[in-house]
Parts: structure tokens; C-alpha cells; sequence
């Protein structure tokens, strides 16, 4: 099935002028008012992910160095950014995160054998700068806002079509509901094989591919 998503109000600052994928995401990412934490967000962050979805998640310090490789890593938007509001002091809490680790050929065949740590990762599984990515994992989704959930599962599908359309996505689920978002709004699905709880979701173009031919056939 062909992924679908519901734009924003914002509109997109042309994200493919970065030199860089990493870069292209990020960019998207800040049209729709998410960012990439560091320091003290970072510490903000992993707090509010840990009271909402408990432990264990990756630690402070393996954050802060998958941010440095990929600036990517933990996302968030706070409650300024969800209103489309200015924020000049950065005060605002954050209500909502995405975590988007890009994954090496290396790393998307730990995901498709049970290899990955999702929780201390091996670098030579996170994607530098200067990578292709592979495949993304979704280190996962957490919001104390249920608009927060909407765009953020928006953003991870824009993403997924006009950023990485060639790029596998996956996510283990640490409780019900982070499952029932996945599964129900992002379409993933138990990864096949797996006998921890990998979720997969087809790249856009094999979804559209299969879509194409599901209709050939009929």
C-alpha cells in the first residue's frame, strides 16, 4: 500500500537544496517546526520520553554521539512549535519526539537479523554526514500532545516519499499505544523473521511499486 500523509499548514522550504540526505531531513524536519535536540534539549528530551514511555531507552551520552555523527537523532517540538508560535527566549516545553537513526548497509542487515541495538547501537550501524542512508529506525515516538502524534506521524511519512523514498523503515514498539501509532497510522508491520518485535514499514518506492502492480493485475 502506498503511503499517504496530510500536510501541515507550513510549507516546505525546498528541503532537496541541501547538499547533504541528512541535511534534506533536518530541513524538513524544521518546516514543520521539529528539530533535532542537543544539550540541554537533549537532556529535556530524553527525560520526557522516559516519563512517558519508561526505561530503557539509549542513554544521554549515546544520544549526544549519534547527534554529532548524524545530526539527526532525537527530534522534538514543543508546544510553541505546535501552535506555529515564535519561541525567541526557547522556553517552550517540548510536547512531542521522533527519533530518526539513518542506518548503513551494515546496520539495515543488523535490523533484518536481530542484530541491532536500538538501545547502544554499534556506530558502524549509524549513518555519518556524508552517508546514504540505507534504511531509518524510528527510536521511537512519544507525545504528551495528541496533535503533537498527527504531525509528527506526518512527518515521518513526508520523509519517508520526498526525502528517502529508497530507504526501509523500522521500529520496535516499547509499549500498546507507541504500537497501535505504528501499526495503525504509519502502516509498519511485524518485520518478517524477527523474534523481537521488529516493525517495518516498505520504502516508497516498493510501496508503489507493489501498488503498481496490484493494479496491473487487476
Amino acid at each position: 500500500m502506498a503511503h499517504h500523509f496530510i500536510r501541515t499548514n507550513l510549507e516546505v522550504r525546498s528541503p532537496m537544496e541541501a547538499r547533504t540526505t541528512m541535511e534534506r531531513i533536518a530541513r524538513a524536519a524544521a518546516d514543520f517546526n521539529v528539530h533535532a535536540l542537543s544539550g540541554s534539549r537533549l537532556i529535556e528530551g530524553r527525560s520526557l520520553a522516559v516519563g512517558l514511555i519508561g526505561e530503557p531507552i539509549a542513554s544521554l551520552e549515546t544520544m549526544v554521539w549519534v547527534h554529532a555523527r548524524t545530526k539527526l537523532g532525537l527530534l522534538g517540538i514543543t508546544h510553541a512549535g505546535l501552535a506555529d508560535e515564535t519561541d525567541p527566549t526557547d522556553s517552550s516545553p517540548l510536547c512531542g519526539l521522533l527519533g530518526i537513526v539513518p542506518l548503513t548497509a551494515a546496520g539495515n542487515q543488523a535490523v533484518l537479523t536481530d542484530h541491532f541495538d536500538a538501545v547502544s547501537p554499534d556506530p558502524n550501524h549509524i549513518c555519518t554526514l556524508e552517508d546514504e542512508p540505507i534504511g531509518i529506525f524510528g527510536w521511537g515516538i512519544a507525545v504528551s500532545r495528541h496533535e503533537a502524534a498527527r504531525l509528527l506521524v506526518n512527518l515521518g511519512l513526508f520523509i519517508s516519499q520526498h526525502i528517502v523514498p529508497h530507504a526501509d523503515w523500522y521500529a520496535r514498539a516499547v509499549t500498546d499505544d507507541g504500537a497501535r501509532l505504528l501499526m495503525g497510522r504509519m502502516n509498519l508491520g511485524p518485520l518478517e523473521g524477527t523474534k523481537i518485535g521488529t516493525l517495518y514499514m516498505p520504502s516508497y518506492q516498493k510501496a508503489e511499486a507493489l501498488s503498481n502492480q496490484t493494479r496491473g493485475v487487476a
